[in-house]
């Protein structure tokens, strides 16, 4: 029994469907290349939801950088964005760690596209309190967060650079 649900033809490009996903507790979005065998955009969704311990605790570090970082970035501009901040420190504690961020963290929609080589890819794009604007993408290869940062249009298959961040 698939764990995906409701999916249909969302537009010339794309399936949409539905599955819970433990990490984020609630619902998410799929997004399905219109390309991608359904067999393998469910073995990406299982692998969503059942991330291991180690990988859910790697991407909570890396949000939590994430995070840290991007506060100092709104401070510089404070005053010109003095309401965004305001929300963001009157929101998220400053000494935020671990799993705390996911709280912080919702409407996830996760993105299939087709594999390229051996193991699955796939992104998870998020808002996030802390960055309006471009919000969050948690994006993993097999068993390994490749990044976490802002959405950025990036796929599990890029190269290893495009993954870096200042944090």
């Amino acid at each position: 029994m698939s764990i995906i649900k409701d999916i249909k033809q969302e537009d010339s490009l794309f399936l949409k469907g539905t599955l819970y996903v433990p990490l984020f507790e609630k619902k998410a979005e799929i997004w399905i290349e219109n390309t991608v065998d359904l067999e393998y955009a469910e073995k990406c969704a299982e692998h969503l939801v059942n991330l291991n311990d180690k990988m859910i605790d790697d991407f909570c570090e890396r949000a939590v950088a994430y995070y840290k970082f991007m506060l100092e970035e709104w401070g510089y501009f404070e005053d010109i964005y003095e309401d965004i901040v305001d929300d963001i420190k009157n929101t998220v504690p400053e000494d935020i760690s671990g799993r705390d961020i996911l709280k912080y963290i919702y409407s996830p929609n996760l993105f299939v596209f087709p594999p390229e080589g051996d193991g699955i890819g796939y992104s998870v794009d998020c808002q996030c309190v802390w960055e309006p604007e471009h919000g969050l993408d948690l994006i993993i290869r097999d068993d390994k967060v490749l990044y976490v940062g802002e959405s950025m249009g990036l796929g599990a298959w890029s190269s290893d650079e495009e993954y870096e961040v200042p944090y």
